[in-house]
């Protein structure tokens, strides 16, 4: 069995999890995470949660790296040290400050100044590399790595004021880059028997319904493609109905995920390969195009939902096992 875990962790934001605010309690409600020791805190408790939770892998969403408004932090490098995993990717969608002149990094790893066309530039200020992006981090070993652009979709223009014919009484608000980063996972010994490897995915869509049908058909598209099995987790911006809608793969997972107080909807989801199945619903044998034998399918018989310390979602998990 494999444990996955998606999250949208919301840069870090204390939510509806972290506590009543009650100092007693050791609450970190409203904690202002523009302090590094806060915004560690936060994350210390996180990945006390995650631990608890045991998960294999966890794909992660709106992911901080160096940014003023999370304490500078390395959001992704600090939860897999404080997990004590050694495999881990941050993927930036774009570089630089959140407020500030936003670029599509040269390398979405952010790994250096030279990743970012204004890397060198904030080196010499003292500052290091800084984005937003989606992150994975895995207890077992990770054989490659891969990131695919996604597009922005159109800007979106909102009318703010009572006067029609007046240009300030509208806001253009420009969309929000997105990509897809995979990591080809050696589950190991026992973990997925016959499984040899498997392609996992994570994404954050866009907020516009058809602008994120468009994206998620696009990231299982490129991520079916690769060998092995194939898991897409994180947070689509579509409810249920609207992902099964498009027939690109087969949903997995129960519950709601938002918002995290009080969830009503699903929007965070994990997609499988699909199946054949008979009249009655039994999954049909699936032969490999070349002959090879059974194409490696998966199911889950474990799962749930749960608030953690930070983010406006609910976090979401399957319990993974190959089919037959």
């Amino acid at each position: 069995m494999l444990r996955v875990l998606t999250l949208n962790l919301q840069h870090g934001l204390p939510g509806a999890g972290a506590g009543d605010g009650a100092a007693a309690s050791g609450s970190l409600a409203g904690a202002d995470i523009r302090s590094p020791a806060l915004a560690r805190a936060v994350l210390v408790q996180l990945a006390a949660q995650i631990a608890e939770l045991d998960p294999d892998v966890v794909a992660l969403q709106e992911v901080d790296l160096g940014q003023s408004r999370s304490g500078r932090l390395d959001q992704a490098g600090a939860l897999a040290e404080l997990l004590g995993w050694h495999h881990h990717r941050f993927a930036a969608a774009w570089a630089g400050p959140v407020a500030g002149l936003r670029r599509r990094p040269l390398r979405s790893a952010l790994a250096r100044p030279a990743d970012d066309v204004f890397g060198p530039a904030r080196a010499l200020l003292g500052r290091s590399p800084a984005g937003f992006g989606n992150a994975l981090l895995s207890r077992h070993p990770i054989s490659a790595w891969r990131v695919m652009r996604l597009g922005r979709g159109p800007a979106s223009v909102v009318r703010r004021g009572d006067n029609p014919i007046s240009p300030r009484s509208y806001r253009v608000f420009t969309a929000s880059a997105r990509n897809l980063l995979v990591a080809e996972l050696r589950p190991g010994e026992g973990r997925l028997p016959g499984i040899d490897s498997l392609q996992l995915g994570v994404t954050h869509l866009a907020t516009r319904g058809d602008v994120a049908a468009g994206q998620l058909a696009a990231a299982w598209g490129a991520l079916a493609a690769l060998p092995g099995a194939h898991l897409l987790a994180g947070d689509f911006n579509l409810p249920a109905d609207k992902v099964a809608a498009l027939g690109i793969g087969r949903l997995l997972g129960e519950g709601a995920t938002f918002p995290a107080a009080r969830p009503t909807r699903r929007i965070d989801h994990f997609l499988t390969d699909p199946w054949p199945v008979d009249a009655a619903g039994v999954p049909l044998s699936v032969v490999r195009a070349d002959g090879g034998g059974l194409a490696p399918r998966l199911h889950t018989v474990g799962g749930g939902v749960r608030t953690f310390v930070a983010s406006d979602h609910a976090g979401t998990w399957v319990d993974l096992a190959p089919l037959g």
